[in-house]
């Protein structure tokens, strides 16, 4: 993989503070109070008048704070998985043909029992993503020989660390992380409000559905089992499978990559070679057909180094990719988002019609 130019700031198990021009947005203006004491007070005075057609006066910006604003879209993502949810149990329902006496019994057992935790449908269905057929077992539920083996290539990854310090500590802390992908496209917030907002939302939800699947897995941090490695950083708060660098940095290049190509993957966009974005998660996943180019290099380089950190599993990476896979796939569903003509997509592609089919 060829060597990546990386100048940015990042904590992305993490949400960022301010957004893109927040920073002059808390210097005071000392003279605030002068058009109170020269203005005509007159209430009709103030403002201009109303327009005839609803709404009188204009609306707020359409791109207002993209790190704030993602969250809409983050609850349409989570209202799809919602749905989808119902639908299957309303399917799954709708085949049983008779009723018997077991299964009335047990349809009597399961109304009196108290009701599954919201998103726990979901979170099963990711979970099973992340083991990925077991190809991917959480470190919590390894042998200590599949543990040692994962441990060994953290040992051996950390003989990188003095060529990758700066990047790692960059990577690490801070409203930097965006940068990456900004600079690698070169993505303006004001002049391409759609594309940011895209990252953004790669980002939420992301960092939702691993931060979810986390407290699920619970799995320990590799310093936690392995006196031998002593992190370059602190390890994060929350459990290590899976890693959300990894669901973060693979989603946010599914979904700009995506967002330029057509119905079958073909893009403009340089050095970029993709399957259909409908594929099945293995074709995702396989190296002779997974998506490649210069965004997915970034990916990969930003979850290795939290292994040449010392804060996560070979495991953990790979389980980040299956999910961002995974979500990526679910997000299609979501109009809000996706919609070709409508959704912030569409935004995308105007903005760098350059790389659109």
């Amino acid at each position: 993989m060829p060597a990546l130019d990386m100048n940015m700031n990042m904590n992305m198990n993490m949400a960022f503070g301010m957004s893109a021009g927040a920073a002059g947005r808390f210097r005071p203006r000392f003279n605030s109070d002068v058009a109170s004491r020269l203005a005509n007070l007159a209430p009709l005075q103030l403002v201009p008048p109303a327009a005839g057609a609803q709404p009188h006066y204009p609306l707020f910006h359409e791109y207002w704070d993209a790190d704030l604003r993602s969250y809409m879209y983050l609850d349409d993502f989570l209202a799809m998985l919602k749905g989808n949810a119902v639908a299957a149990a309303a399917t799954a329902a709708a085949a049983v043909p008779l009723a018997t006496a077991a299964s009335v019994a047990a349809a009597a057992a399961a109304a009196a029992a108290p009701p599954p935790a919201p998103g726990t449908s979901w979170r099963t269905t990711y979970a099973t993503v992340a083991r990925n057929g077991g190809a991917n077992i959480p470190p919590h539920a390894m042998t200590q020989l599949q543990l040692g083996n994962e441990v060994l290539r953290i040992l051996e990854l950390g003989l990188e660390r003095e060529a990758r310090f700066a990047e790692i500590i960059d990577q690490d802390d801070g409203n930097g992380a965006v940068n990456y992908w900004l600079g690698m496209l070169k993505i303006d917030p004001a002049r391409h409000p759609a594309t940011y907002l895209m990252v953004r939302i790669g980002l939420r939800i992301g960092e939702h559905v691993s931060m979810c699947l986390k407290g699920d897995f619970r799995s320990p941090r590799p310093s936690q089992v392995c006196p031998a490695i002593t992190p370059m950083i602190d390890p994060p708060v929350t459990s290590s499978f899976p890693a959300g660098h990894a669901v973060q940095s693979y989603l946010i290049s599914y979904l700009l990559a995506y967002s330029l190509s057509d119905a079958a993957g073909v893009t403009n966009l340089p050095q970029h070679t993709l399957p259909a974005p409908n594929s099945a998660l293995p074709v995702f996943l396989a190296r002779a057909t997974r998506p490649t180019g210069p965004l997915f290099d970034l990916a990969h380089r930003v979850g290795e180094n939290r292994i040449v950190a010392g804060i996560h599993y070979p495991t953990d990476i790979r389980a980040g990719q299956a999910v961002a896979v995974r979500t990526f796939i679910d997000i299609q569903t979501v109009d809000s988002i996706w919609h070709i003509a409508t959704g912030i997509r569409a935004g995308v592609r105007r903005e760098f019609s350059q790389y659109v089919v």
